[in-house]
């Protein structure tokens, strides 16, 4: 081979191995360069996954419901939406175009709002809810409380000034009568102070209802309470085909008036009696404990009640029978109240009745 042609391929192999070296120190380097970014976006990636992770969390702590949807479809719910039913929530808010309300269904009482996801998510929107039935169990108590002291003063006020023109009218009555008059004439005297002491002895009942109840506090164990009274009632009961069922997971002493309490109890079991109308039936009763109150729960599968009259049964005068003065839950109501307690009433049209009267364990 001429020298020439030797330099020249010593030469171009000289060139390729510089060649090589450099494509070999920059693969180093592009190796190096790629390792570094993969450590990169995977120390991002864990720091995604925390800040994912983290936001997780706060979103399952909140205390409300939080669901995120793409048209009817839930894309996402955190744990409270879960457990007050997300489903029944985006189904039921997914027509229409309100942006907040209220709804109500057989879990309770909520507050929503919605808004569309800003982040050009397309047609994704955020629905955040609120479980408020506590909210709204408790402001009914107030307004309902209101009430009653409202109606109480007023049939209080009403029966004092009844009272004192029908005490001169039994006196001038009884002057009559003891006075010179046919035996006729006496007769009508005699059916009308009949009539005027029977409207007195009613309004004497209607202030001695509406004054504030004087309790005789006793420590003692409301299950015994609850299963005497039963017991009492258990005969009435059976004699109508209805079964009595009673229950009691809180067996330690409270304090409270074991007559007025028995009084509440025959009350609501005489009620769910009669709500049976002619057909056999079973009224369960419960004692337990929540918190600071000891709870019974009287349920019967009786007519039920719609929600205009549930509203209206603590009233005075209010009664659904065609025999009633409409005092006996306005009585309980007070009762209970003076107990330092209070009652809620669930009950569905057909489907019966339940009764849940709270009564503080302790000395209120």
């Amino acid at each position: 081979m001429p020298a020439v042609e030797t330099q020249l391929l010593e030469n171009a192999f000289q060139e390729f191995a510089k060649a090589s070296d450099s494509i070999i120190n920059y693969y180093s380097v592009l190796e190096s360069q790629i390792r570094q970014l993969k450590k990169e976006i995977e120390e991002k990636n864990s720091e995604l996954e925390k800040a994912r992770g983290y936001l997780y969390n706060i979103l399952n702590s909140l205390p409300v419901g939080v669901v995120v949807t793409h048209k009817t479809n839930v894309v996402f719910a955190n744990k409270n939406a879960e457990k007050l039913g997300s489903a029944v929530f985006s189904g039921t808010l997914s027509n229409g175009g309100q942006k907040s309300g209220e709804l109500k269904n057989g879990r309770g009482h909520y507050r929503w709002k919605r808004e569309r996801v800003v982040n050009g998510a397309g047609s994704n929107e955020v629905i955040v809810f609120e479980d408020v039935t506590e909210f709204e169990k408790m402001k009914e108590r107030l307004e309902r409380d209101e009430r009653l002291m409202a109606m109480g003063e007023m049939a209080a006020r009403m029966a004092h000034e009844i009272k004192n023109p029908l005490g001169s009218m039994e006196l001038f009555l009884s002057m009559l009568f003891n006075g010179k008059l046919r035996k006729q004439d006496k007769k009508y005297i005699d059916y009308t102070l009949f009539g005027v002491k029977t409207i007195d002895r009613i309004i004497n009942n209607l202030l001695s209802y509406t004054k504030p109840k004087t309790l005789a506090l006793m420590e003692t164990s409301l299950s015994q309470i609850v299963t005497e009274t039963l017991d009492f009632m258990s005969l009435s009961a059976q004699s109508r085909g209805i079964s009595l069922e009673v229950n009691t997971y809180f067996n330690e002493p409270s304090f409270f008036d074991p007559d007025l309490i028995k009084l509440v109890i025959m009350n609501f079991i005489s009620n769910a009696i009669e709500a049976m109308v002619g057909k056999k039936g079973s009224i369960k009763v419960d004692l337990k404990e929540e918190e600071k109150y000891a709870v019974i729960v009287i349920t019967d599968d009786g007519v039920g009640m719609s929600e205009e009259v549930q509203k209206s049964i603590f009233n005075p005068f209010f009664t659904t029978k065609d025999k009633g003065v409409g005092l006996g839950l306005f009585i309980v109501y007070n009762i209970v109240k003076a107990h330092g307690g209070y009652i809620e009433v669930e009950s569905v049209e057909g489907f019966g009745s339940s009764f849940s009267i709270y009564i503080p364990k302790d000395n209120p």
